[in-house]
């Protein structure tokens, strides 16, 4: 049996911005989203990478996600690291902090 690594990776595109992320068979991907450190929100479920946030967002607005592993039973089984997207004139930077998701286990 081999491991998995969870991964998440943010582009900006013109539509908004493309989250890639790993996959793993049995497992539902739910991808969540929070501005200014405010309440996380989930944004898809069961969704599929890529997956495209079309959502309009004030450029002086501090981004994150993260995408959640579930089994059948709606247990979270595996976390990406946060993603932190943030502008800077024009680009969209996008970094993984490492950080742990374990404050979602309370949604």
């Amino acid at each position: 049996m081999t491991s998995f690594t969870p991964e998440l990776k943010l582009h900006h595109v013109p539509a908004g911005r493309r989250l890639d992320f790993t996959t793993q068979p049995g497992r539902f991907a739910y991808v969540y989203r929070r501005r200014d450190y405010q309440e996380w929100q989930c944004v898809a479920r069961n969704a599929c990478s890529p997956y495209l946030d079309v959502t309009f967002i004030p450029a002086d607005t501090l981004t994150e996600y993260v995408v959640c592993y579930c089994d059948a039973g709606g247990n979270i089984t595996a976390t990406t690291p946060i993603v932190h997207a943030q502008f800077v004139d024009a680009p969209l930077l996008a970094t993984g902090a490492g950080t742990s998701f374990s404050e979602l286990a309370n949604v």
